[in-house]
């Protein structure tokens, strides 16, 4: 019998075995290095932020005549443009996508409909392919804020509004269709039919804001929606707006008051799923930036957010958006469970988080539920949490570090 080579296959089976970050490097460079096509464009359209492909529930194969692997993977990749294009569109697409399937082996097609979803699961990221191949994805750069130095302000004003505790979204929207994105690039379809609907009224442009929702825990369940999860109170607020070409260049030119007046009057006739988060323009004095952040506080917002008035959007970290709290979070991945001792032995007793570096334990904030449910399932291990804290300590832990939740949007 012939044996037969299926470059995507095996690449991806490679990727999925592999124990540990290095050893997934390695085999990035091998295919991209040698020019694995197959191998590449399998990233290209499940990575690239910009790529849906709008098919969803293609019935499962029945019968199947598989051709050559390389000519099937080339034909998915073929018909899959043409649905990210939109060339075919509804019961058309599902349609092509299961005659493609019916062309391909059993575990193609499995992997081709994680593609579909943009979803691999195999322990690799745009930021770790770019390592290896610098700009083969393109990234998903959001402004992100640094925390709040007086001493950073320049001018003698800036602008003041709540911080939201959401999730972070950045909605693009060109020729009448929007699509709404994580800040890290991942796509959310979730919301298509309600603020995706309403967003698709608007010129071209990026809309940048927070998913919100009254309960932060059931808005998670939403962003990746579980069976049965309520829609119906989301809605988008938005606090910044840039122009498409800009995002596209990676290169802003209009001043934040000026896109802040834009995106105002963009959206003045959007009422249902669409609002804009009101802000004011103060003086850069610590005691009033002090006192609007406790009056936020007591209406039950996280803090505060400064923003100057005449810088241009920052495409990544940066001074130009500070955060003002009584205490910081971040995400970081689990690498280790910690049994727990007394009442909560033989259940889980912390999670240890990767924090820069730093091997943080985090026990505060686990139910018992939780401590056990999750002790000694290594499905979470690589999980992302958000961990809230008051401060950094002098060796780069965390102080009085705190479970809030299982970052699913991540």
């Amino acid at each position: 019998m012939e044996l037969v080579i299926d470059a995507g296959l095996d690449f991806l089976e490679a990727v999925a075995s592999a124990k540990g970050t290095n050893a997934k490097k390695e085999i990035l460079e091998s295919n991209l290095g040698i020019g694995n096509d197959i191998a590449g464009s399998i990233l290209h359209y499940t990575f690239n932020p910009y790529i849906s492909f709008n098919v969803v529930k293609v019935p499962k194969t029945s019968d199947r005549f598989p051709i050559d692997p390389a000519e099937g993977w080339h034909l998915f990749f073929s018909n899959a443009e043409k649905c990210a294009n939109r060339e075919v569109t509804g019961n058309a697409a599902v349609g092509l996508m299961q005659s493609t399937f019916n062309k391909c082996s059993e575990a193609q097609e499995s992997w081709m409909r994680k593609i579909l979803k943009k979803n691999l699961a195999i322990g690799i990221s745009t930021k770790s392919i770019n390592k290896v191949s610098p700009g083969f994805i393109p990234t998903f750069d959001v402004a992100l804020a640094q925390k709040f130095d007086i001493k950073r302000i320049k001018s003698a004003e800036v602008f003041i509004e709540p911080k939201l505790d959401g999730i972070r979204c950045l909605a693009i929207v060109e020729n009448r269709e929007a699509k709404l994105f994580t800040r890290a690039g991942k796509l959310i379809t979730n919301f298509d039919d309600t603020v995706g609907a309403e967003l698709s009224k608007l010129n071209d442009g990026c809309y940048d804001g927070e998913i919100m929702s009254t309960d932060f825990t059931a808005l998670m369940r939403q962003v990746h929606r579980k069976e049965g999860a309520d829609i119906s109170e989301v809605y988008f607020a938005l606090f910044d707006y840039i122009p498409l070409e800009e995002w596209k260049e990676k290169s802003s030119r209009e001043q934040a008051w000026r896109r802040y007046e834009i995106l105002k009057w963009r959206i003045k006739d959007l009422n249902k799923y669409v609002t804009l988060v009101k802000r004011e323009r103060i003086k850069s004095d610590y005691n009033e930036i002090k006192r609007i952040h406790d009056s936020y506080v007591n209406l039950g917002y996280e803090g505060a957010m400064i923003k100057t008035i005449h810088d241009p959007y920052c495409f990544g970290r940066d001074y130009s958006v500070m955060k003002f709290k009584a205490f910081f979070d971040a995400d970081v991945p689990i690498i280790g469970l910690k049994e727990g001792t007394g009442k909560h032995k033989g259940k889980l007793g912390s999670f240890l988080v990767d924090y820069k570096g730093v091997s943080v334990s985090v026990g505060s904030g686990l139910n018992d539920e939780l401590r056990e449910k999750l002790w000694g399932d290594p499905a979470i291990i690589g999980r992302i949490i958000e961990v809230r804290y008051q401060e950094e300590t002098p060796d780069g832990s965390l102080r009085f570090p705190t479970f809030v939740c299982f970052r699913n949007d991540r």
